[in-house]
């Protein structure tokens, strides 16, 4: 009868109850470095959306959090949260955020709509999984500025603007689309027309005279 007994790293558990102890041990180093962090993240993030606020309206951003106490109110209507844009008394604009499918996951952006809710102000894309040096070009200026001045009205009915070509002259109801990334040009444009008739339908059950 063999009494030799085997160590337990050459058992057939010993794998198993080793990468446990590995997960677990990494899971907290993780945890700890979450929790460090996490202040510092949320903080981050905020001081970044309203530094894209002010940009959209081309307010001061020298100091970030004395420019938005002066110019931007944060604001609620029927559920919708909005900012409002002012300036010396005056109303600049109005500021939503915006959310939608891409490609790859959830594209978050603001979209600043003049007091009139007739055109675009700007557009800033927040937070986007495309791919990159594709999709992930809708970040890029020269895709986001196209948006600047179109009008989102034709007729009473919400504008969806129609891509072309990114090397064609872009009439006022067309998009130049990034080339090759089709599916990410198209994704913001639907994420726009989507989001403005969700948020011009809250504005004009609110405001008897938009549609004057």
């Amino acid at each position: 009868m063999n009494n030799n007994k085997r160590a337990f790293t050459e058992t057939k558990i010993y794998p198993i109850v080793f990468m446990i102890l590995v997960a677990a041990i990494f899971g907290a180093i993780l945890s700890v470095f979450y929790h460090a962090t996490k202040e510092k993240v949320a903080l981050h993030a905020e001081l970044r959306l309203k530094t894209a606020i002010l940009s959209l309206f081309d307010l001061p951003q020298e100091d970030v959090e004395i420019s938005y106490l002066e110019h931007i109110k944060e604001k609620q209507i029927a559920g919708l949260d909005y900012y409002v844009a002012v300036s010396n008394d005056s109303t600049l604009g109005y500021c939503f955020h915006v959310t939608g499918s891409g490609m790859w996951g959830t594209i978050t952006a603001l979209l600043a709509l003049d007091t009139d809710f007739k055109e675009i102000i700007g557009l800033t894309i927040l937070d986007q999984n495309e791919t990159p040096g594709l999709g992930g070009r809708i970040t890029e200026e020269k895709f986001q500025s196209q948006f600047s001045g179109k009008k989102i009205r034709e007729n009473q009915e919400i504008v969806y603007y129609r891509l072309i070509d990114e090397s064609e002259q872009a009439s006022e109801l067309e998009i130049n689309q990034i080339t090759g990334a089709t599916s990410s040009s198209k994704a913001v444009v639907d994420i726009i027309y989507e989001n403005l008739q969700n948020i011009i339908f809250i504005i004009a059950e609110k405001d008897d005279k938009y549609y004057e």
